[in-house]
């Protein structure tokens, strides 16, 4: 095997602390990955040099990263650049005076940032397909992220980004984050921490403007996040206690309206306590109160003059048919010979009507970059059709979970309720699929069959004895289970109520990211083998999920996803939200304290209070919590899964064979906002 080099960033005068940091010991030099896998340091370095550096010198390392281990045996220690390079389309404005000179645009220690292959060229546009308004959230989000930390490649480790470090106290109940002297939003305003100020305590704060309140606002106790400044680049987030789940609650999703800084400078002027003419500006624009108006100006889908601290800039509001984003001239990371990325001019989103229209579109040589809507059937003609495109396909396995379950809704009224409640009805479904058939047709014979846990090895990973507990296909262990609960049928073979009254199993799906409905109808296929008289209903996406928070389905198939930390997302795993695929009112009964929605069973109220008391203790004490929920799963089947880490959900990905700095893999999730752990603001054109 190629043993591949591995970059790291080290920051030799400032600690980048993602764990607690306690007693009056000096702080350990930290090594970074940018963009591989985290390397051992055996022996403590500081230096003091007031920059940060990319380091290569000679070690013998084992790097555990999902599906293999890797050996890397060679770093250089190179000093960061002290001058600095642009695109020429910014170096063009810049000497017709209309823009400050690069040096002037970094911060005064600008990130510097290894490439996987080459320094790279500039210039460009990566061309993308969307499938509509709704589709440009996470479309754009995950190829153009932001936010204080993101993932490494790997998806092992968090890495500081717009955030120079983030120290805990040694309880984890105080948290320090420390900003990039000098760095500015995209229109040259300051990036301070009274950005962060405004966010957490003027936006957040407001229950008129933000009644729904984001977890890192909320915390682990009764009374929310304090957050003061301490000065211009240091901002500190005070718990009522330990929080230690909070560096990860500073990751971007999609949209990043979550994150604990916004443009205070631009959105204060929407904001009533900052403008006394707000609710004007509002009506004029056509808005009934200046609440309304400041949540469409904060979202840069809208407001295509929100600053931002993203690689590419929002010249497009998502109602457009093509949506275009162009590079931000005061982008914060250097290449190593201090060339400011990103590297490509423009990113162009390309409305298309269905999946299919963009495999063609691929097929034609117009798309670049695109995991997202290429749906796994079409991965044999995509790879027939290389040469005809100009790109080359890659296969990227998600990173644990599932990507096709079949859930059975545990909030369901009635008798049929009731009767799904019943854990030999679980098991006696899960019994009946013959997963392996679905596997080689629906899934082309990829994927594995195993309980929706994270990869082996993961500390919250309950053990391999629990990986395929209940997934073995037996009819006659089925139909046996299923006797205990509805052990009567009536005149057609199928299966009758304890009352004696007929029902038809409804299982919605939909064909939004993979053969959901192929499985889905499969699946009926196989419940109606041992007298489950079971139907697919295959619906539009939001028809589909609106079906399913309404608490019309009696099961559903979809993906579970975000197992990277259970502690972060925990709405499969917990059903602590409307989107349990298992249970949407019992969603609603925890995340309204118990005000609405459908009460739970006393082991499902046992695991959401492992949950949270997952978010007060260390990681190292959280992880067995997690491994008895995720038993719990293995030994209930409320998601029975189907098929797992395959690259059915944004995994099958289209690359331009003229796109440059690509990783081999990177981890796929949405926990990772994949592909954004693949470093787009480092791919470029060859030529």
């Amino acid at each position: 095997m190629k043993r591949p080099l591995v970059f790291v960033i080290v920051i030799v005068t400032m600690v980048v602390a993602l764990a607690a940091c306690g007693g009056d010991d000096a702080p350990a030099a930290q090594i970074i990955e940018v963009p591989g896998a985290p390397i051992i340091v055996e022996k403590e370095v500081i230096v003091e040099v007031p920059v940060e550096v990319v380091v290569e010198k000679e070690v013998i390392v084992e790097i555990k990263v999902p599906g293999e281990t890797v050996i890397v045996e060679k770093i250089v220690e190179v000093m960061a650049p002290v001058t600095f390079g642009e695109a020429p389309v910014l170096a063009q404005l810049v000497a017709a005076g209309q823009l400050p000179p690069v040096e002037e645009r970094l911060p005064e220690a600008p990130l510097v940032m290894p490439v996987f292959s080459e320094i790279g060229k500039y210039g460009g546009t990566l061309r993308r397909g969307f499938l509509g308004p709704t589709d440009v959230n996470c479309n754009s989000g995950r190829v153009n992220g932001t936010g204080p930390v993101r993932w490494n490649t790997a998806g092992t480790e968090l890495i500081p980004w717009v955030a120079e470090s983030i120290e805990g106290s040694a309880d984890g109940a105080v948290w320090t984050m420390k900003l990039r002297k000098g760095m500015k939003w995209s229109d040259g305003a300051p990036f301070t921490a009274d950005d962060f100020i405004f966010e957490s305590v003027d936006v957040f704060g407001n229950d008129d403007v933000k009644p729904g309140k984001t977890a890192w606002w909320r915390g682990p106790g009764p009374t929310p996040v304090v957050v003061s400044k301490v000065d211009d680049t240091t901002v500190k987030f005070t718990y009522p206690g330990s929080y230690w789940i909070f560096p990860k609650k500073m990751l971007f999703a999609c949209t990043g309206r979550s994150m604990p800084y916004a443009p205070k400078h631009h959105l204060s002027q929407f904001h009533a306590e900052f403008n006394s003419d707000a609710d004007k500006l509002a009506k004029d624009a056509g808005f009934e109160s200046w609440e309304q108006y400041y949540l469409n100006r904060e979202d840069f889908r809208d407001n295509v003059d929100r600053p931002s601290t993203r690689p590419w800039l929002f010249r497009n509001t998502r109602g457009d048919p093509t949506i275009i984003f162009e590079r931000n001239p005061y982008f914060f990371v250097v290449d190593p010979e201090g060339n400011q990325l990103p590297y490509i001019d423009k990113i162009r989103l390309g409305l298309v009507e269905t999946p299919e229209v963009l495999q063609l579109k691929a097929i034609q040589g117009e798309i670049d970059f695109q995991g997202r809507h290429m749906q796994l059937p079409a991965f044999p003609l995509l790879k027939e059709n290389e040469d005809k495109g100009g790109y080359t396909m890659k296969l990227i396995n998600t990173y644990g979970g599932a990507d096709a379950f079949v859930s059975v809704n545990q909030s369901f009224p009635g008798e049929m309720g009731d009767v799904m409640r019943e854990k030999s009805f679980r098991l006696g479904l899960a019994a009946a699929i013959d997963r392996e058939f679905i596997q080689k047709t629906a899934m082309i014979g990829l994927g594995q069959i195993r309980n929706p846990f994270p990869p082996l090895g993961h500390p919250q990973h309950p053990g391999p004895e629990f990986e395929t507990m209940n997934l073995v296909y037996d009819v006659d262990l089925a139909n046996s289970l299923l006797d205990e609960v509805i052990p009567n049928k009536d005149s057609d073979g199928f299966r009758t109520l304890p009352s004696g009254e007929s029902f038809k199993y409804f299982i919605g799906a939909t064909p939004a990211f993979g053969p959901w409905p192929d499985v889905a109808e499969q699946s009926a296929r196989f419940f109606r083998d041992v007298g489950v008289n079971a139907e697919a209903k295959i619906g539009e996406r939001s028809l589909f999920v609106n079906q399913w928070r309404g608490n019309e389905l009696h099961a559903a198939v979809f993906q579970m996803d975000r197992t990277a930390d259970l502690f972060v997302w925990p709405i499969h795993q917990t059903c602590s939200a409307v989107n349990c695929w298992w249970g949407p009112l019992i969603g609603i009964w925890f995340s309204s304290g118990g005000e609405s929605g459908v009460e739970p069973s006393q082991e499902i109220k046992d695991n959401y209070a492992l949950y949270l008391k997952g978010l007060t203790v260390s990681p190292e004490e959280s992880a067995p919590l997690a491994q008895e929920i995720y038993k719990w799963h293995a030994e209930n089947q409320v998601e029975s899964v189907v098929i797992s880490t395959s690259p059915m959900a944004m995994g099958v990905v289209v690359v331009n064979k003229d796109l440059g700095n690509v990783p081999e893999s990177w981890a796929n999730d949405v926990t990772f906002n994949t592909p954004w752990p693949s470093f787009p603001e480092q791919f470029y054109f060859k030529r």
